[in-house]
């Protein structure tokens, strides 16, 4: 029973094969190419010596989370859009806010060229220059202005809690990388 706890999820198997086929939408490549180039770059990038296997005991619960997370990382670098839906449940959800905080893409809805929100706290304006303040070490999330008008209603913990979202520390590169 507990080896099997620590293989991959049902859920996460569903939610590779959900990117795929996003991937194979927003391409025409067909699905079971998308599957072996994944398995394969997938396979390369994490050094193993053979390719993934998704059966449901192919691999490792920790192995299919780095393996959602790396697809989930191709396409919102490739700029590649995929299903919102509980994407958090079979990935490392710090990493994949990351990413779309680089994109400005927003974390709850996926909408592209979405705004940047400071949490409490780490918050610009109310007397202090967007240009002349320092962005680093502040804590931030990436929301559309829908999703940045929800966030004010029910206070940010309650927001959190309910999506999932990781708030992301920005570092000198990231703030760098957005221009900030």
């Amino acid at each position: 029973y507990i080896e099997e706890r620590n293989k991959i999820t049902d859920y996460q198997r569903k939610l590779l094969f959900a990117l795929w086929r996003d991937y194979e939408s927003y391409t025409g490549v067909p699905l079971d190419a998308v599957e072996a180039w994944f398995k394969y770059q997938y396979m390369l990038h994490a050094d193993l010596d053979h390719l993934p296997s998704v059966s449901r005991s192919g691999m490792t619960k920790r192995l299919a989370t780095d393996f959602v997370t790396y697809t989930m990382e191709y396409l919102l670098d490739n700029g590649i859009p995929f299903q919102q839906a509980d994407w958090y449940k079979g990935a490392d959800v710090a990493r994949v806010c990351y990413a779309m905080l680089m994109k400005r893409i927003c974390f709850i809805c996926g909408k592209e060229h979405s705004d940047i929100h400071h949490l409490n706290g780490s918050t610009i304006g109310m007397g202090n220059d967007r240009e002349k303040v320092s962005h680093v070490g502040r804590r931030v999330v990436c929301l559309c202005r829908e999703d940045h008008g929800k966030i004010h209603q029910g206070g940010e913990l309650a927001f959190f809690r309910k999506h999932h979202i990781v708030p992301i520390k920005l570092t000198e590169e990231s703030v760098k990388l957005l221009n900030l």
